[in-house]
């Protein structure tokens, strides 16, 4: 993040990380905002991925506390919710 912010000027990045490329950041405490969609659909499979995966190489997180900044209803019945965390 460092030499993205030092080669390219970047100070917002989007990240659509799988849960370990979530974990990690998370779990360096790069992530201030956090946006979900809740979709009404339902698959029932048993091997759902997870939105956020820790690893034993990673050292022990802290569980991080989202705070509701926004709801907005979408058309399809679905909400888009943005959290943000303390730190924002």
């Amino acid at each position: 993040m460092e030499k993205l912010k030092h080669l390219f000027s970047i100070d917002r990045l989007l990240l659509e990380g799988g849960g370990v490329l979530n974990g990690t950041f998370l779990n360096e405490g790069l992530i201030d905002e956090l946006s979900l969609i809740i979709a009404p659909i339902a698959d029932g499979s048993t091997n759902s991925l997870t939105l956020f995966e820790t690893s034993p190489h990673l050292k022990k997180q802290s569980p991080v506390n989202f705070f509701l900044k926004e709801i907005e209803k979408l058309d399809d019945g679905g909400l888009w919710l943005k959290y943000v965390t303390k730190n924002k």
